[in-house]
């Protein structure tokens, strides 16, 4: 199981999770930005260098900006219904209350 260390101090806008989570598992330029996308590259596989079966390590969750929030919200919680539906992927959270 392969660990996928994510830093949300920086993330200001909801693309910047995005960004942020496609650089680290080695997505190609041409990745979407939303979740259709993100499902097909992490449950087909085949797109992104990286494959599942990983954990995804937010650290820093309470410094993410206000105009990020939701996303990376939204984030967690997508990743959750993939690990719920079968696939070996799970996200953890580090300092969730550090504002």
């Amino acid at each position: 199981m392969v660990d996928i260390f994510l830093d949300g101090k920086d993330w200001r806008v909801a693309d910047d999770v995005y960004r942020t989570f496609l650089k680290a598992v080695g997505a190609p330029h041409w990745h979407g930005h939303n979740f259709n996308a993100l499902r097909d590259s992490i449950t087909v596989g085949r797109i992104n260098k990286i494959e599942i079966p990983y954990v995804i390590k937010i650290r820093n969750y309470g410094l993410i900006g206000a105009d990020a929030k939701d996303m990376a919200d939204n984030f967690v919680h997508f990743i959750g219904q993939l690990h719920e539906s079968g696939f070996p992927v799970t996200v953890t959270i580090e300092n969730k209350d550090s504002d």
